[in-house]
């Protein structure tokens, strides 16, 4: 049975709203007695719902773990929950006007996904046991914005049942109902139920805060009110939690054998618990050691400060109305990390712009973590993570949003490229060397003989004017004297220092007498730029000009390219 958080934990729910629903629902359950729940009364933040679709006459047919039907008529009612201002409680599994249980088999995760690409909500969903039959209790958060159902209609609660409002209605009642962030409002809790554990990990980085009270501190930080009563996030951060919102597990291989499993401690902190996540993570990411002269560097297979960030992002932009913990996994011999956090992604974030866009599920919390001092700015965080990565010769990190759905980032290190190392290491100004746009440049050029402004804006995930000003920075940026980029025409190329550096390594596949090598330069240059000569392909891979020749005749015999002109002025365009 899956378990919610219960009142142990802190909702996005501000008032303590989720919590007395949570209560409210477990004093129904309890009336339960002789195959019925007698406490039915329905009311705003309530409702009963029996699994559409197993009813034949009289007879309930058996349930299945998926049921399309049931899962669009659930979705309408929870886009109806999302418009209440204060969200609600669906109970799946119960006769509405009978109380009696008949129960569902329905699987959370595969509903809150179809729930999820049907409304575009996607709720909290708890399995429990009454009277032997399995329930399911969906919670539902009110929604940021209005939640349209999948007839395109919009509905919210007005008593017992759903009623239609218009959008003008629904945006009024917003705002005289809620005019700030959820997580800003206060809670119940006091500086007395602070944990020492969670005021020790502020203090790192805080010196401050070492010759300050706890409460001088928290008021400091925006975490206690003025009547001296804590945010929501900050109980989130400081107080106890009676389950793990984190857990981390350690695989040999991917889909092999758990070697170790670390949980983080209920009755400890959201800070607290991370912290734990965190130092273990220390220890399975094993360092290599790089030599340089008589000193033994050593370095780990993914950068702490990658790790670090890709913990915070699942911490901070989760959806903290979902009841299941951050899935971290540490997979050791591919020294892959990877972090699944609940939730999609937030407004007007993709896996397209979540590199150059900013925004936060809940300010108050992000900004709680930046007055901490354990993130910077709202954001940074994925370009930290860009930059760590590239900066060792290992590939960007991956973020995207997957089933359920969650957003998992995938982190996969190893040993550090020394070729790469050493480019980086002579990098002038030396600021640059932390530029996570000139990081995202060279990865480019790591696999590609140029780039052009369109290829860079993508890698950037950025417009064609960000891209402009990262390749003027880079151009202006030296190696041993010459410019890490130089431009060839319309494009850019790698600098004589830095491609001198990165050949010695064979790290530049382009730099090679294969003619399949060339091949995918000489296509990607007629694709890209237009048409090719033999000159370009010369450059471009450093080889003769009879190797260049032999590359293009095999693609004009091949039918991919036609010769244009002749002498001097030869040109080869695609066909």
């Amino acid at each position: 049975m899956q378990v919610g958080f219960g009142v142990g934990i802190a909702s996005a729910w501000g008032d303590g709203r989720r919590v007395k629903l949570q209560q409210e629902v477990e004093v129904i359950l309890s009336s339960a007695a002789h195959g019925r729940i007698f406490k039915v009364k329905e009311s705003q933040g309530i409702d009963f719902k029996e699994e559409a679709g197993r009813r034949n006459g009289p007879n309930i047919e058996p349930g299945k773990p998926q049921n399309p039907e049931a899962a669009t008529k659930l979705a309408d009612e929870v886009a109806c929950m999302a418009n209440s201002p204060a969200g609600g409680g669906l109970i799946v599994g119960v006769e509405d006007a009978t109380g009696k249980i008949i129960g569902t088999e329905l699987d959370e995760d595969w509903l809150r996904q179809r729930i999820y690409e049907g409304v575009d909500v996607a709720p909290d969903i708890v399995a429990k046991r009454v009277e032997g039959q399995r329930i399911l209790v969906i919670y539902v958060a009110p929604a940021p914005e209005p939640v349209e159902d999948t007839s395109g209609k919009l509905r919210w609660r007005v008593g017992d049942s759903c009623r239609p409002v218009d959008r003008s209605e629904w945006w009024e009642r917003r705002r005289a109902q809620q005019a700030f962030d959820e997580m800003a409002q206060q809670t119940d809790k006091t500086v007395l139920d602070v944990r020492s554990g969670a005021m020790e990990i502020v203090s790192r980085t805080l010196p401050a805060a070492v010759n300050q009270t706890d409460e001088e501190t928290l008021r400091s930080l925006g975490a206690l009110g003025a009547e001296g009563n804590l945010t929501v996030a900050g109980e989130l951060l400081f107080t106890s939690h009676s389950v793990s919102v984190i857990e981390l597990s350690v695989f040999d291989v991917f889909g092999g054998k758990i070697t170790n499993r670390i949980h983080g401690e209920p009755g400890k902190s959201v800070l607290e618990q991370l912290d734990a996540i965190e130092q273990a993570l220390r220890v399975v990411n094993k360092n290599n050691t790089v030599v340089e002269g008589f000193v033994h560097i050593p370095i780990p297979e993914i950068p702490y400060s990658a790790v670090r960030e890709a913990l915070l992002n699942a911490m901070i932009h989760r959806d903290w109305n979902r009841s299941e913990p951050i899935d971290v996994r540490w997979v050791e011999l591919d020294s892959t990390l990877i972090v699944r956090s609940p939730g999609g992604f937030p407004p007007a974030i993709t896996s397209a712009n979540v590199l150059s866009n900013r925004a936060a599920r809940y300010p108050a919390l992000a900004d709680l973590y930046r007055a901490i001092g354990l993130v910077d700015k709202q954001g940074v965080g994925v370009d930290r993570m860009y930059q760590s990565m590239i900066a060792l010769g290992h590939r960007p990190p991956t973020i995207e949003e997957i089933a359920g759905p969650f957003v998992e980032t995938t982190l996969v290190g190893g040993e550090p490229v020394l070729p790469v190392l050493e480019l980086m290491s002579r990098i002038v100004p030396e600021p640059r060397q932390r530029d996570y746009r000139i990081a995202i440049i060279l990865y480019l050029l790591f696999a590609r003989a140029f780039i052009t402004e369109n290829s860079v804006a993508g890698g950037l995930q950025s417009g064609l004017g960000s891209a402009l000003n990262a390749l003027e920075s880079a151009q202006q940026t030296t190696v041993d004297g010459e410019p890490l980029v130089e431009e060839y025409g319309e494009v850019w190329k790698l600098g004589t220092s830095a491609r001198k550096i990165l050949a010695q390594g064979g790290r530049l596949p382009y730099l090679s007498t294969n003619v399949s090598d060339m091949e995918k330069v000489a296509v990607s240059w007629l694709r890209e730029v237009g048409d090719l000569t033999t000159s370009t392909l010369v450059d471009l891979c450093s080889v003769s000009r009879g190797t260049a020749n032999k590359c293009i005749e095999k693609l004009i015999a091949d039918g991919a390219v036609e010769r244009i002109g002749g002498g001097r002025s030869t040109r080869y365009r695609l066909l």
